[in-house]
């Protein structure tokens, strides 16, 4: 599976039986854009080589200072690429996963060369380990490609080499490994020490995009369970409230402000109220009771946030029948319940929720999954046809050295902490310098630098991939705060004298009358849909236990191989069973993100082990029943849901009972 490296005692690029060809063919199945980079080259541009004393060869090129630079031993360079591939193995033993007892999977390399320390460490590594290497000097990378055949080692898919510093190209040539970056990135020093600043460049991106994925794991199994008790508990309004079908497009052309809670909402938050009627105004959860203080009443309000103390930034406030709540279901159900009785709610489409109530009529539009409350209300202004877009308060960055514009709403969650020992300013301060570990330096709208921490930096990244696939103009007035880039910088009052010069018609906010706050007709349907759900959940957790009592056998019976078959038949039949079970399977899956987990450390466990015979298959045993528990336990925290959702149902249908219904049911008493 690895391609051995060539040795010529010859320096001349004229033999005529080059490798070239082989490793055009592996670049061609696997990464077929390179492989066009490549084939452009002029031959005349290829790096000249020399013979070394052990006769492969060297070569060199211009240093820092411009003085020339050996790329590999000018004596023996697989002799010091093989020091350098375990010097590599050493420094990934020393962050070795103390959970899982593994070395990291990713390997990143600041530059190719001739590729002699490449295949070294490739050599080395087992299982689906892989490497990342940074490398631009296409001629030089042409001129490995034409000695050495690495054929095999560029056909596995497991070496990455990055040509550019272009963002959305690296992460999305990291993004099908993305899984094994959780486990850890060793990041190495290549022996050549030329073009610093591009490795330097492309290895902070792949830190960033490691970093990023090993806090979308942690969110991901720290969330998963309160996100899907979330979305079971708002089903009830997800099946009797409307979907958002009916604003598609409604505001075609019609100006949109997306109203954040950066600092710099408190520069141009008056000038929103000057041209309030003849914009669409889009508020994030969080300025809806700043807004309602200004005489501003939004006409949407967004939120996705799961945690119940979001209901703080709507409590008090009663008269919403003129601002619609769109939510995605996994927001606080406590904040969906508040809301539901003062203005209209529309819930976007989920796939948990759909697969619960498979077979009901609950449909509902979907929008692009946002990463922020802002990231939903700028989908749900290009779902509306909003042109422009214009964005205030959206910063992503420290301006004036804090968080929050005055008067949020997370000022008043704060305010009962405060005393004379500790004021509002210091509260902004904790919050900035908890990620001080984190902080970046950017450029704000004026050039200046500014400080913001990675978790915005991300949200800005998001948010300028957005811009540019919008077709319609994106206005940043936010008048503070980072540069972004794929948008237009104005401030609001150049933006409303250029963008705003009518009111939006009244009739296109007629609908609000037209839509039912609650239908409870379909309520019956979707607790059957539940029950049903329970009963496969109890099914599949008998199947379950079932099989980890087979599994125990099993592994008694390794060294009787006669035996084991006889009871593999019947885990078989029990693996059938649990995939005609896939939805339900699936539900499970939501709640259960250990379970996947736990099987694919395992199944590296015995890749880099390299474990055969009798052993292995004890080894893949024992993996198999704590896989299957892991469902198991999975199926216990459905049912515990379910159960939660049924209760759910039941109250929202005792509401919407006829009084001589309760009468006779002995659930009123009468005076």
């Amino acid at each position: 599976m690895t391609g051995s490296v060539a040795t010529l005692s010859l320096p001349a690029i004229v033999e005529p039986d080059r490798p070239f060809l082989a490793n055009m063919r592996a670049l061609w199945k696997k990464w077929p854009h390179l492989a066009q980079q490549l084939d452009l080259v002029d031959e005349r541009d290829i790096t000249p080589c020399q013979p070394t004393r052990s006769g492969e060869l060297s070569c060199q090129l211009a240093g820092p200072n411009g003085r020339p630079i050996w790329l590999h031993s000018r004596y023996d360079p697989q002799k010091e690429a093989e020091r350098w591939a375990r010097g590599a193995l050493e420094q990934a033993e020393a962050q070795i996963d103390e959970e899982s007892g593994r070395m990291p999977m990713c390997y990143f390399v600041d530059g190719f060369g001739l590729g002699y320390h490449i295949n070294a460490l490739f050599n080395k590594l087992s299982g689906e380990a892989f490497i990342v290497v940074s490398e631009r000097n296409l001629p030089l990378l042409r001129t490995a490609l034409d000695y050495f055949d690495y054929s095999d080692m560029l056909e596995s898919g497991r070496v990455i080499i990055v040509t550019g510093t272009e963002r959305e190209e690296i992460f999305k040539k990291l993004q099908p490994r993305s899984t094994l970056m959780m486990l850890g990135v060793v990041f190495t020093r290549s022996p050549q020490r030329v073009d610093g600043e591009f490795h330097g460049e492309v290895h902070r991106l792949v830190a960033e995009y490691a970093s990023f994925m090993r806090s979308h794991l942690i969110s991901l199994l720290a969330n998963c369970m309160i996100t899907c008790k979330n979305i079971l508990h708002n089903l009830p309004t997800y099946v009797g409230t409307s979907s958002i079908g009916i604003l598609h497009n409604r505001f075609k052309g019609c100006p949109a402000v997306i109203v954040s809670a950066g600092p710099s909402l408190k520069r141009n938050i008056h000038i929103l109220k000057q041209i309030r009627d003849k914009v669409v105004v889009i508020a994030v959860q969080t300025t809806l009771k700043p807004l309602l203080a200004e005489g501003i009443k939004p006409d949407f309000v967004t939120s996705l946030d799961y945690h119940e103390v979001s209901k703080r930034f709507y409590e008090g406030v009663e008269d919403l029948n003129d601002v619609h709540l769109v939510a995605e279901p996994k927001a606080t159900w406590h904040v969906i319940d508040y809301y539901r009785s003062r203005g209209p709610v529309s819930l976007l489409s989920n796939d948990f929720a759909q697969i619960v109530l498979r077979g009901t009529q609950a449909h509902h539009e979907g929008l692009t999954a946002g990463a922020t409350v802002a990231h939903l209300a700028f989908y749900l202004a290009e779902y509306i046809g909003a042109n422009p877009i214009i964005f205030i308060g959206q910063d992503l960055a420290f301006t004036d050295n804090v968080y929050y514009s005055p008067g949020n709403a997370l000022h008043d969650i704060w305010r009962g902490e405060l005393n004379r020992f500790c004021t509002m300013e210091m509260k902004e301060w904790e919050r900035i310098v908890r990620n001080r570990g984190m902080l970046r330096q950017v450029k704000d709208i004026h050039g200046q630098t500014i400080y913001t921490d990675e978790q915005m930096f991300t949200y800005l990244q998001q948010f300028e991939k957005d811009f540019a696939k919008c077709p319609v103009h994106i206005i940043d007035a936010t008048e503070g705060g980072v540069r972004k880039q794929n948008c237009h910088t104005l401030s609001l009052h150049e933006a409303a004298e250029r963008f705003c010069h009518q009111a939006i018609d009244p009739a296109k906010f007629a609908y609000r009358q037209q839509l039912p706050r609650f239908d409870d007709h379909s309520l019956q349907d979707g607790l059957d849909q539940v029950d049903q759900r329970i009963e496969e959940a109890r099914e599949l957790k008998q199947i379950c236990q079932e099989t980890i009592d087979l599994v125990r056998e099993m592994i008694d019976l390794v060294d009787h191989q006669d035996e084991l078959n006889r009871k593999m038949v019947r885990l078989d039949e029990l693996r059938t069973k649990v995939k005609r079970r896939t939805e339900i399977y699936r539900l499970v899956m939501f709640v259960s993100q250990m379970a996947e987990m736990y099987r694919f450390r395992q199944d590296r466990a015995l890749e880099l082990d390299d474990v055969e015979g009798k052993e292995r298959q004890r080894r893949q045993l024992k993996r198999d029943i704590g896989y299957v528990t892991e469902i198991k336990n999975g199926c216990d925290r459905l049912l515990t849901l379910l159960d939660e959702c049924r209760e759910r149902f039941e109250t929202e249908m005792a509401k919407n009972e006829p009084e001589t219904d309760k009468i006779n049911a002995g659930e009123l008493t009468i005076q």
